[in-house]
């Protein structure tokens, strides 16, 4: 395919992924928001205990082959029979193991409110193989328009059921009911919008042609999860639920922006993957998205960290409080997850799964070690912790983008030395402006408008003026995709 058709297709995708988890992730916020002031953090506490269980046993429903079957230069009729067959038999294996361990796992967390949460939710594992196909089809084919209403009519239902119920005084399993309503209703949407008939005759054969490539990313994504819920983990066994539940909403308050920056994330492995042959071109594109990501997403994180002691008691209630000293030691780990999307993307399309995975599962122990010894200090040295090794690992793994593309020390100064300046500049008026503010008398909720406001101005004119190429060249890049949407829209 010519670069120029890839480009447009690339473009097309980046739009209705972009529109698609635009509207999920507000809708979610604002469920998450109300949630959080109706509920208390043990209810949160509650479901993430459970979700810590269900979330493992998730990475291994598709045992890696949906990524295979996007990264697969030709596939077969058998080879997507096969993995539908191979993910429901494993579904059907991992549901009655969390049944019947359900009782086990609550005695680990100490907590016997976990039994029925676990059963209930693993429900969902039965309808994951419905979902696997269409959504690795409609991946490879760069169309991200089909999913769209079926991740808004889920995430209504989802914001639904669970506000309905917290204000009848279900408490966690409003969360739990929301859950499940989610990928009840999304499953079903998705194979209506792509009339996906899943196959009736049991077929296994082809699924060796997609075993070695699906092993190593589920070996990745097994690392990966178990690095990102250790110390969720360690949280909820040695302190408890109220703490897990503080700490897990520190945690999802710095991955808005991750999520933000990882919504265009699937288009990223079939983008690169077409550029496999031709390193010198996946090296200019991959820098050239980390340089937009982080001009994107660093300034935000930044003012996160300034105004969380205002942000969160105004917004999530003042019961979320001590949550906000973690939340502004994690920012540091929300910057690398903002660039670990295309990271992944270019390690999975150049073959490197495995040496990905045993970095990911280094990672883990080192995570699971220091938030086991952090733990009876608080979820703040948890936060620190986890933070520390963060950079350590995303130390690792651009090594190995340095490996794999030529991609070294200099091509990441390179990518990143515009937006650090700009996230320099844009700290510095946010910090001057809040001691103002607070030193002139003035209650949280001015303390907020006004960083937020000075902050935010401050880095967009530091974009605008940095001279560096690679920011030029990354501003024309935003403003050209701007007016080509509004066009479109227009038109």
């Amino acid at each position: 395919m010519s670069e120029q058709n890839l480009g447009a297709q690339v473009r097309t995708a980046f739009r209705w992924e972009l529109l698609s988890k635009s509207i999920n992730i507000l809708l979610y916020m604002i469920t998450s928001i109300v949630l959080a002031r109706l509920l208390l953090p043990d209810d949160f506490g509650i479901v993430a205990m459970a979700s810590i269980v269900t979330g493992l046993v998730a990475v291994f429903q598709s045992l890696g082959l949906d990524q295979a079957l996007v990264q697969r230069d030709q596939i077969s009729k058998e080879h997507i029979q096969a993995v539908f067959w191979s993910t429901m038999v494993l579904a059907v294996l991992l549901y009655a193991a969390v049944y019947f361990l359900a009782p086990s796992l609550a005695q680990l967390f100490h907590e016997p409110r976990i039994i029925q949460v676990l059963r209930v939710i693993g429900l969902t594992f039965i309808l994951a193989p419905f979902c696997v196909v269409p959504r690795a089809l409609l991946q490879r084919k760069l169309d991200f328009r089909t999913p769209l209403f079926a991740g808004l009519i889920g995430s209504a239902c989802y914001g639904l059921v669970g506000i309905v119920l917290a204000l009848s005084g279900y408490g966690y399993w409003a969360l739990v009911s929301a859950l499940v309503a989610l990928e009840c209703v999304q499953t079903i949407a998705l194979c209506i919008l792509t009339r996906y008939l899943p196959p009736l005759v049991p077929a296994f054969r082809s699924i060796r042609d997609l075993w070695g490539f699906g092993t190593g990313v589920m070996m990745s994504s097994v690392g990966y999860y178990i690095a990102s819920r250790i110390d969720y983990f360690v949280i909820g066994r040695r302190l408890d639920s109220n703490a897990l539940g503080l700490y897990t909403r520190a945690y999802q308050f710095i991955s808005y922006p991750a999520v933000l920056a990882g919504m265009i994330s699937p288009v990223f492995l079939p983008a690169f993957s077409r550029m496999q042959q031709d390193l010198p071109r996946m090296r200019s594109a991959y820098g050239r998205v980390l340089t937009l990501l982080a001009m994107l997403f660093f300034p935000v994180l930044t003012i996160a960290v300034i105004v969380a002691p205002e942000f969160i008691p105004l917004v999530l209630g003042e019961q979320w409080t001590p949550s906000v000293v973690p939340t502004q030691v994690l920012v540091f780990l929300g910057m690398f997850e903002i660039i670990r999307r295309p990271t992944e993307a270019v390690l999975k399309a150049s073959g490197q799964v495995y040496q990905m995975a045993w970095r990911q599962f280094l990672y883990s122990a080192l995570l699971g070690i220091g938030a086991w010894f952090a733990a009876p200090h608080g979820i703040v040295a948890v936060a620190a912790v986890v933070a520390c090794v963060g950079v350590l690992h995303a130390i690792l793994i651009s090594h190995l983008v340095w490996l794999s593309l030529d991609f070294g020390i200099t091509g990441f100064a390179l990518a990143f030395r515009g937006p650090t300046l700009v996230m320099l500049a844009t700290a510095t008026v946010g910090v001057v402006c809040r001691y103002c503010v607070l030193s002139a008398g003035y209650g949280g909720a001015t303390i907020l408008v006004a960083t937020v406001l000075c902050a935010t101005i401050s880095g967009f004119m530091a974009t605008l003026a940095m001279p560096l190429p690679e920011m030029r060249d990354s501003v024309r890049e935003l403003v050209a995709f701007v007016r080509r949407e509004v066009g479109a829209h227009a038109g």
